[in-house]
């Protein structure tokens, strides 16, 4: 049971009537814009995702002892909640964090992570990239993406008997082979929506990555969903209007120019896809039916801001959605003629470019600040958010670099392939891990960045409450006073936990949270489960 007066309570804000620490330590609080308000029927913190936060100039001194977190959260239908509470500096790589991360517009894959619930630690520590196989023959790891507990790809396969895949990862290079129902090459892109998998079937041009024309021919252009049973289930055409599987095939659709359906997201409960070839986007209406959405310019990925669709376009321009087949123009990264993908990061929306391999931040309107190219690359595919920092896949080299302030350090090159163009397509974040696909070797990899305990599920809506517990060298996360996720054991000494920033409510290295906060608790131990359920219960 908790105690009444506990001397390891260092702090506790209950957000009932004000914002005061109403713990012992009284620690002062610098307040960014939060109200007290009501959600889902309770007193609580209101934070409005774009700019409100909390900050605590203090030094917790938590060093490399066990610590705890715990406080209920609320959230609505969006799609990136944010940061919950953090003290993590970004130069340093010292510090932990607690958020919700939905990583978007990630090339094709469009959403490679959905409101997973995420509590990381850190020290300025990197492992060693490692080997997680080949999913059966792929040339191109088209999709990661994290869902209901399991990381899956998508393959581009590319002999002349051979199609694209959609996986399921076992661990220890292992991969659950889940099929392809109409025999194309690629499975483009695979997403969770109203609880079941929807893959993007294509046949991928693997002329434009200098490996000659695709030898298995078949056109794809559909979305298919995945039930629970296994059974592949035809959802449509995006772009063509009442044609079943057999049609596509057989009567002339197979151009080239309609077979490729790539990117998928969900926003506001809807689904959204892009086709390759085609100009536009499409939203699902149910059934069969995709319903052409605009602009009249050919689309690669999609990616949400700020509770707002954004697309990026094959011509280098962003544009933002406003509704109907209404588009407003962002501008352009000057030297972009491809924007290929996004990445939001401390509150700001990052893309990715061709040719000049360059990274740019939107600053609003159509206005984009260039942070420099990235090494000597010349295309940034894959963009990631992992434990505080942002992960880059790049061509030609398929190499990954790390975002660190306005510059790009070098970690890996992941395909040693003798091929003239090489790249990291793809990345999501599973058990704690980043995970990696590359291009033409067909390989994924992964890379442990500090210790992170990752809830690979789609974060519940309404008020849910969440501890995080650091304790003998293992990272804990409870969701309503049941543990969800935890960390293999580590040496805790290797982590002292002094990062010289203060402690921020409501932001961090992700983004503004979007929600409602109340009855926010750290302690310098590490809390029971019991002692969590008595908190859960309240």
């Amino acid at each position: 049971m908790l105690r009444v007066s506990d001397p390891d309570l260092i702090a506790h804000w209950p957000f009932r009537e004000n914002l005061k620490d109403h713990s012992e330590s009284g620690l002062s609080i610098q307040n960014h814009g939060v109200e007290i308000g009501e959600s889902g029927g309770q007193k609580s913190a209101q934070f409005n995702g774009a700019e409100t936060f909390l900050e605590v100039p203090c030094d917790l001194s938590i060093g490399t002892g066990d610590f705890s977190c715990a406080g209920w959260i609320h959230t609505e239908e969006t799609e990136v909640v944010g940061d919950i509470i953090s003290q993590f500096d970004p130069e340093t790589r010292q510090g932990w964090q607690i958020s919700v991360l939905t990583n978007t517009g990630m090339t094709s894959t469009a959403q490679s992570n959905y409101r997973n619930l995420h509590f990381g630690i850190d020290n300025g520590h990197l492992g060693a990239w490692t080997d997680c196989g080949r999913p059966g023959q792929a040339v191109k790891i088209s999709a990661l993406s994290t869902i209901g507990g399991h990381l899956y790809a998508g393959t581009f396969e590319n002999g002349k008997e051979e199609v694209g895949h959609l996986w399921r990862y076992e661990g220890e290079k292992r991969w659950t082979d889940l099929g392809n129902p109409i025999g194309c090459n690629s499975v483009n892109a695979v997403v969770e929506f109203q609880g079941a998998l929807y893959c993007a079937l294509g046949r991928y041009n693997s002329s434009g990555s200098a490996m000659g024309d695709p030898l298995n021919t078949t056109p794809g252009g559909q979305v298919y969903r995945v039930d629970a049973d296994g059974q592949w289930t035809f959802c449509g055409h995006p772009g063509i209007e009442d044609a079943t599987p057999e049609e596509i095939s057989t009567t002339g659709h197979n151009t080239g120019k309609a077979d490729n359906a790539t990117a998928l997201t969900v926003y506001q409960d809807r689904l959204y896809a892009t086709s390759l070839y085609r100009e536009g986007a499409f939203v699902y209406d149910g059934g069969t039916t995709w319903t052409p959405i605009g602009p009249d310019v050919r689309l690669m990925s999609f990616t949400v801001y700020r509770d707002r669709l954004y697309t990026l376009v094959n011509g280098g321009p962003v544009l933002r959605y406003e509704g109907g087949a209404e588009w407003t123009d962002c501008g352009c990264p000057e030297t972009s003629t491809q924007t290929y993908s996004a990445v939001t990061f401390e509150g700001r929306l990052y893309v990715g470019t061709w040719p000049e391999g360059e990274v740019y931040r939107y600053d609003g309107n159509t206005t984009w600040t260039c942070l420099g190219r990235v090494g000597y690359e010349r295309e940034i595919m894959a963009m990631g958010l992992y434990n505080g920092k942002v992960y880059i896949g790049s061509l030609p080299m398929a190499n990954v670099w790390r975002m660190d302030g306005n510059g790009f350090t070098f970690l890996a090159s992941l395909d040693h392939t003798s091929a003239p163009l090489r790249r990291v397509w793809s990345m999501a974040v599973y058990q704690g891990r980043l995970y990696a696909g590359t291009l033409p070797s067909g390989h994924v990899y992964s890379v442990e960045a500090g210790k992170v305990a990752t809830w690979d599920h789609a974060f519940p809506e309404g008020w849910r409450h969440v501890a995080a517990v650091k304790q003998g060298g293992v990272l804990t996360l409870y969701v309503n006073g049941t543990p969800v996720a935890k960390t293999d054991s580590f040496n805790p000494k290797r982590y002292g936990l002094n990062p010289n920033c203060p402690l921020l409510i409501g932001f961090g290295a992700h983004d503004y949270f979007k929600g409602a906060l109340r009855d926010i608790r750290i302690y310098r131990r590490g809390l029971t489960q019991r002692e969590i359920q008595d908190l859960a219960r309240d």
